[in-house]
């Protein structure tokens, strides 16, 4: 019988040797994270997963992206968008032998949708003889609520039906229970984010903390990997080979490295609206190649400084065209704009030609918000509706701000929102973490990429990467966010802060520079880990399974990436706030 990494790959497939190094292996990481959810058919393991994970069939990410089993009836696993690592297997309660799929998982949720039977208990027993972390689960609680509150009438209490539920749910397990404690959720089928879901959620994150692999399952802004991309990248290998599914990375990579943005500036005081257009290109009004002056006569194209494929458009006033939004927009070229931003003067409602123009973008295709410009730094009194946003460029960044950047990331389409806060100079704390978010969507493609198309060994290593790749794009994670001597030395420029100071701040290698030999000596490191986490992690990917080597590669790689990543966004965080503490 195939245990979870036999599903992509046997033992025997392994030929590479165990690279030896003086340095300690680095640790197991938080995207390495398995949970085994086992119980028989119908009891509601998908719906649990679904939620467990933050979907629903009416949300942005309705799904997980999941991979079919190899074998009929076979474990069918759920990958998270945002978290490549974290992984649910759905398993029949009866498939073959439970000692070989408990373990492998990090922790085992015993479902059922009635009384827990002597498999479960068997299942449980052998979970615990291996110290494996165990969670019973009891779904469908919602329908015995309802049927007892139709028997019960005036005497039913929704407290004390639950305590008698758990008690009743627990029997079977009474003396097993008594070695030890075995928690138990209930949980709902039609409101599957009801009841225990949460408090279970919690049980799954501390026990990941307890096991040093720290994971969130909250759902980010950001889809790192998508079940329609794992199903076409399954395509592509069954269609053209290893050079097929090399030609998709690189044309999925090519198209979100590529993704263009462009912000409309539009109306109010021109001299505030040039401020705030200055303040998100990191520009000061009056320094050179800043925002000045009326209203422009046609659009005017400012190129972020941090992102070339980002434009922010000051766009001139509707004056004799105000009557005729439709036209007005026209003259402008509205369709070339991803977002327009429409600003409003002091205390200025929006005015019915401001509505039509609203009502003209949106059936255009296009989003627009409004943004309302506060004198004095005082905020107008009342409450402030969802779609304005009221700024003053003494408090950018500030609340509002990263209130306006939280509503970006609920309208724009990824990509999209990746190119935009790749656009911003480092305003905040806040704005480097949704760098690092942005940039952790290419970490899988990358690194998949770089296993596949290495032809030459790196010296030293026994597996196959593109060193020239991964160099590329962790010195392009350097740029991003902050840590070269361009944007050291115009960050000490603007905060008086001497740029050896702002160095001093710099602790990870890759922060400091980005060089073959460093990326070397960190693949040495990765493999050091052994075929056994590679093992465990191939399962991940059982599309990797013909490579052989390839999946110990991807494994490196997608170490290397995400470890450096998460480094020099610490390092930027210090650098910033070292610039804003006073000398």
């Amino acid at each position: 019988m195939e245990t979870f990494s036999e599903l992509s790959l046997t033992e025997a497939e392994f030929t590479p040797q165990r690279v030896e190094s003086h340095e300690d292996p680095p640790p197991e990481d938080c995207w390495d994270f398995s949970v085994a959810v086992a119980g028989g058919p119908g009891v509601g393991k998908t719906v649990l997963i679904q939620a467990l994970l933050g979907f629903n069939e009416n949300g942005e990410h309705s799904r997980a992206a999941f991979l079919q089993p190899k074998k009929p009836d076979g474990p069918l696993l759920h990958l998270h968008p945002s978290h490549p690592g974290l992984t649910f297997w759905e398993l029949p309660l009866d498939y073959g032998s439970p000692d070989k799929w408990v373990s492998e998982a990090d922790l085992l949720l015993l479902v059922t949708d009635a009384q827990f039977t002597q498999a479960h208990i068997d299942l449980a027993h052998s979970a615990l003889i291996q110290a494996k972390r165990l969670c019973l689960v009891r779904t469908k609680v919602d329908c015995d609520l309802h049927t007892l509150k139709g028997r019960m009438k005036e005497e039913y209490s929704r407290v004390e039906v639950l305590s008698a539920l758990r008690t009743v749910i627990l029997q079977p397990f009474n003396d097993m229970a008594k070695k030890e404690a075995l928690p138990l959720f209930l949980t709902s089928g039609f409101e599957p984010n009801k009841l225990d879901v949460p408090t279970l959620k919690t049980k799954i994150e501390n026990t990941s903390r307890e096991l040093g692999r720290a994971l969130c399952l909250a759902q980010q802004g950001y889809e790192v990997i998508g079940y329609e991309e794992i199903a076409e990248l399954q395509s592509a290998l069954e269609r053209g080979g290893i050079s097929e599914m090399v030609r998709f990375i690189q044309n999925s990579l090519d198209s979100l490295l590529d993704t263009r943005f462009d912000l409309a500036f539009m109306g109010g005081n021109p001299d505030f609206r040039h401020s705030v257009l200055n303040s998100l290109r990191g520009l000061r009004d009056g320094e050179d190649g800043t925002a000045h002056g009326g209203n422009p006569e046609n659009p005017v194209e400012y190129a972020s400084l941090k992102y070339p494929k980002a434009s922010l458009w000051d766009l001139p006033g509707m004056e004799s065209l105000e009557s005729q939004p439709k036209k007005y927009l026209e003259s402008v070229h509205i369709n070339q704009y991803d977002f327009t931003l429409l600003f409003l003067t002091p205390w200025q409602e929006a005015s019915c030609s401001y509505r039509s123009l609203v009502l003209e973008i949106k059936k255009e295709g296009k989003k627009s918000i409004f943004i309302q410009d506060c004198e004095d730094d005082e905020m107008p009194p009342g409450p402030i509706e969802e779609e304005v946003f009221v700024l003053s460029p003494a408090k950018v960044p500030g609340p509002e701000f990263h209130r306006f950047l939280g509503y970006l990331e609920k309208k724009l389409p990824s990509n999209k929102l990746r190119a935009f806060m790749l656009s911003l100079p480092n305003l905040s704390t806040i704005v480097i973490e949704k760098k690092k978010e942005a940039l952790s969507q290419e970490v899988w493609k990358v690194a998949l990429l770089s296993s596949l198309v290495a032809s030459v060994p790196v010296p030293g290593v026994a597996i196959a990467c593109d060193l020239s790749l991964l160099t590329a794009r962790l010195d392009t994670y350097r740029k991003e966010l902050g840590l070269d001597a361009d944007s050291l030395a115009n960050l000490s420029h603007k905060s008086g802060v001497p740029v050896p100071k702002l160095m001093l701040e710099i602790q990870s290698p890759a922060g400091k520079g980005v060089t073959r030999e460093l990326v070397q000596k960190m693949l040495g490191s990765a493999t050091g880990i052994g075929l056994e986490v590679a093992g465990v992690f191939l399962h991940r990917f059982p599309l990797l399974g013909p490579l052989a080597t390839g999946g110990i590669a991807f494994h490196a790689s997608y170490l290397i990436l995400n470890r450096c990543l998460v480094a020099m966004a610490e390092d930027a965080q210090r650098v910033l706030s070292r610039a804003q503490s006073p000398p």
